[in-house]
C-alpha cells in the first residue's frame, strides 16, 4: 500500500482533532457559565461520563471505566474495518470521521474523566442534548457511510433516475 493513500485521511483526522481540541479549550476557558450566542445557540460546559445523550452516566469509576474500554474496543475494531476497506479500494471518508471523533472523545475521557460537551441548540422550551464538535463529526461520518451504502445498493443507473425525478 502506498503511503500517499493515507495522506488525505491523516490530514482529515488532524483537522478534526485540532478543531475539536481548540473548541473544547475555548469552551473550558471562556464559558464557565452559559454563553448565549443567540436564541438558538449557546455554550455551556458539561462533562458527560456516559455515552450519547448522557446514557449510562455514572459518577462511579467501575461503570465509567467499563464504558470507556468498550468505546475504545469498538473504535479500534472500527479502525481495523476501515483499514480493510481501504485495502479493498474503498473510500473511507466516513469511517475516518467516525474514528477521529471517537478518538477525540476518548482523549477527553482519559484527561478530563468525562467528555467535554458544550454546544447547546434550543428553541423556546425545546433543547437538543449538549454535544461537541467530535460528536458532530461522528454523526457526519455515519451519515456519509449510510449515503455510500445507499448509492452502492441502488447502483449507478438508479441514482441518475432518482435525481431526474423518475422513480
Amino acid at each position: 500500500m502506498s503511503r500517499r493513500l493515507l495522506i488525505p485521511y491523516v490530514l482529515l483526522s488532524v483537522f478534526v482533532f485540532l478543531l475539536d481540541r481548540i473548541t473544547k479549550y475555548y469552551a473550558l476557558t471562556s464559558c464557565s457559565e452559559q454563553c448565549r450566542v443567540n436564541a438558538f445557540l449557546s455554550f455551556e460546559v458539561v462533562f458527560n461520563r456516559g455515552i450519547s445523550w448522557g446514557l449510562l452516566h455514572s459518577d462511579g469509576s467501575a461503570l465509567f471505566l467499563f464504558v470507556t474500554f468498550l468505546i475504545a474496543a469498538i473504535t479500534f475494531s472500527f479502525m481495523f474495518y476501515a483499514y480493510l476497506r481501504l485495502m479493498q479500494g474503498f473510500l473511507i471518508i466516513g469511517e475516518t470521521l467516525v474514528i477521529a471523533g471517537s478518538l477525540c472523545n476518548l482523549i477527553d475521557r482519559a484527561w478530563h474523566k468525562g467528555v467535554i460537551d458544550f454546544i447547546v441548540l434550543s428553541y423556546h422550551d425545546w433543547s437538543w442534548p449538549v454535544f461537541n464538535i467530535a460528536d458532530a463529526v461522528i454523526v457526519t461520518g455515519v451519515g456519509v457511510i449510510i449515503i455510500q451504502e445507499i448509492f452502492k445498493l441502488w447502483g449507478p443507473r438508479k441514482n441518475l433516475r432518482f435525481f431526474r425525478g423518475n422513480i
